[in-house]
Parts: C-alpha cells; structure tokens; sequence
C-alpha cells in the first residue's frame, strides 16, 4: 500500500492546502478572566496540520512551504472578536480565523463588540442591570478600560505565539505582524423577548443601540484608544538586538465599522509593552 510520501508532490500540496485554509469548524465564544500565556495558549485554535510537522524532515518543509505561501499571497490573517460587556467582570473571546503558526502575520484584525446593559444574572428576586458609571468606567481612559484590556492581552498573545515558534528552532528570532487593526462594531443592547417587553428576567436577544448612542459610545471609545496609544513610551530602534525575540508590530490601525480613522507604525513589545520606535 503507498504511503503518503508516494503520491505526486502535487497531490501532497493539495493536502496540505486544505489542512491550511480549512475553516475553523466551531467557532467558539470563550469568557475570560483572567490573561495569562498558559490560558491564551488553551485557547488558540491550533490546527490538525501541526500534526505532520514532527512526521520527517521532508513533510515538515513541504508544510513549511505552504505556509510561507500564504505569507507571500498576504493571506495569513488571524481574526478573532473581543466582545466587552457593561457589567460584566471580564472580556469574552472568540477566534474567527487562524490558519497557521507563522513569524510573519500579514493581518492581525480584531473586532471590538460592545454590549451595553448586559445582566449579571436572570433571577426573578433580584434582576441585576448595571450602572452607567460602570460603563463609563468600561470604556473611559483607565487601567480597567476595555483598551487597558486590550492591551493587556494583546502583548501576552505575541508572546505566546513566539514561544510556540521558538519550541525546538534555536533559529527563530523574529515575530513580525505586519498589520493589526483594531475595528470598532456597532454596540448592541439588550431587549426582552416578544410579548414580553423590556424585562431583565427574560431577555434573550440583543440588537443595535440607535445611532446617535452609538455615534457617543464609539467618540469615547477612539479617545480612550487615543490616549492609549499615545502613553506609549518610545523604544531606541539600535536596541532592537536586545529583544529576544524581537515582537514587531509594522502598522496598528484604529477603525470603526471597517474605516480607519488613525494609524502608527513600528511598534515593538519590550518589557511586556509596546512601545512604538524610534529612530
């Protein structure tokens, strides 16, 4: 019976296409609370394709092969949804797309959902609706905001796909992410179910909040992203070679609905930070 090393090279590259651009199967919306490596690294969506990497010497170039490709077809995207909930004591994760490990990401792109008046709990002797100081608190410049969030968990996620990369290559040393965007979606709030009106006991859906809400929210939400971005500290780029490895961020974009509204370059995570460079 022939082995898999005895079909046509061809037939091998389709395999190994399909275990790449494969679809993640379920989605799946994950609450976190607290971001540590060894959390992130349970959640990240590793592929079957990993599998084949340890099998011999030649099957783990011709995968390495194919993932270059999709680096040098500039579809290498990582996509996933961090949705903030007003109320709530954490963040909710859920990863859209991640096709491989790679030290080149041509896109890191992450949606930023807002549920406002989300419940704590449904109980009918004490309905919870939170307070709008606590959404304030949510999404106004602070350690606690959904940006101190952000980029809390952001820097731990790099590192962790870096170590993966560097686990058994002495020769791995940088990881470079060409794009991230940060996007903005339209905030939801919640609504009773049919019939039954606006009661906290039973609501089961959510559903965008006007316009002109959403037109506020959104204004404190870029302010708190600017000021954010703009506590960065500056990094000496001839210091780049005591980075160990070396996390580089080319372009981090900031949008609303897909537009972008502002943009930097040249962002380095150094003492688990970014900090943006200077030359």
């Amino acid at each position: 019976m022939p082995g898999f090393l005895d079909l046509p090279l061809e037939i091998r590259n389709y395999v190994y296409d399909l275990l790449l651009w494969e679809e993640l199967d379920k989605p799946q919306f994950r609450g976190v609370m607290v971001v540590k490596e060894a959390y992130i690294k349970n959640d990240l969506p590793l592929r079957c394709y990993r599998g084949l990497l340890p099998v011999c010497r030649q099957i783990h170039s011709e995968v390495k092969k194919g993932i270059q490709h999709m680096v040098a077809s500039k579809r290498l995207i990582y996509d996933m949804t961090m949705t903030f909930s007003h109320g709530r004591p954490y963040f909710s994760l859920t990863w859209l797309r991640f096709p491989a490990l790679s030290p080149t990401i041509n896109h890191l792109s992450i949606a930023i959902d807002l549920r406002t008046r989300e419940p704590l709990r449904d109980s009918a002797l004490g309905p919870f609706i939170p307070h709008e100081h606590e959404l304030a608190h949510l999404l106004e410049d602070s350690p606690e905001s959904f940006a101190g969030q952000l980029f809390n968990y952001i820097p731990i996620l790099l590192k962790c796909l870096a170590n993966l990369l560097s686990h058994g290559n002495p020769n791995f040393a940088v990881l470079y992410t060409e794009c991230m965007t940060l996007n903005l979606r339209t905030p939801t709030k919640a609504v009773g179910s049919s019939g039954n009106g606006f009661n906290p006991i039973s609501m089961c859906r959510r559903v965008p909040v006007d316009r002109e809400e959403a037109r506020k929210l959104h204004a404190t939400m870029q302010n708190t992203l600017k000021a954010k971005s703009k506590g960065f500290k500056a990094f000496d780029a001839r210091d780049c070679d005591r980075l160990v490895p070396l996390i580089q961020v080319g372009s981090l974009r900031f949008a609303t609905e897909g537009r972008v509204w502002a943009e930097g370059h040249n962002l380095v995570l150094a003492r688990d930070h970014f900090q943006w460079l200077r030359y």
